[in-house]
């Protein structure tokens, strides 16, 4: 067997194989269901650069005073424009007034504006108000196991 980086980006077996790979993923997530031929057009080999972009909402009080923020980037693989929630923060002072509902609302705003065809956000289940507040702006949690690497000494 020989691994080797894509070298062009019109790799027909390539476009196939992923094309595949999102007919069968489909079937396993409650969204709405593409024909083959829709898939196929909608899907191409990946770049092999691109480039996001980041959006910080700042909410703020009526003295001006910053009560939270969110923020979100934006970036395609060349697979559609992706949206991420990266961060949301409401100063202690401010929980339970309404900023993490208004911040998120202003980003699912931008994301349909951009017509974002995936978004996500990361956060833990052991933080209900979190919780609360992205499934309130649409997220909800997916049957994935998200597993993650980090480059630790010795690995």
């Amino acid at each position: 067997m020989r691994i080797e980086r894509l070298a062009a980006a019109e790799d027909v077996e390539v476009h196939a194989m992923l094309t595949e790979l999102a007919l069968d993923e489909q079937e396993r997530y409650d969204h709405p269901r593409q024909t083959p031929e829709e898939v196929a057009r909608s899907t191409a080999v990946p770049r092999p650069h691109f480039t996001g972009e980041n959006h910080v909402l700042v909410a703020r009080d009526d003295r001006g005073e910053a009560t939270g923020l969110c923020w979100c980037v934006l970036f395609d693989p060349g697979t559609g424009l992706e949206g991420e929630v990266a961060e949301l923060y409401v100063r202690p002072e401010s929980r339970g007034r309404g900023v993490a509902r208004a911040l998120l609302g202003e980003a699912m705003a931008l994301f349909r504006l951009r017509h974002v065809t995936f978004a996500c956000v990361w956060t833990r289940d052991d933080n209900p108000a979190a919780m609360a507040a992205y499934r309130s702006a649409g997220f909800t949690p997916t049957e994935q196991t998200v597993l993650t690497w980090l480059p630790l000494p010795g690995r």
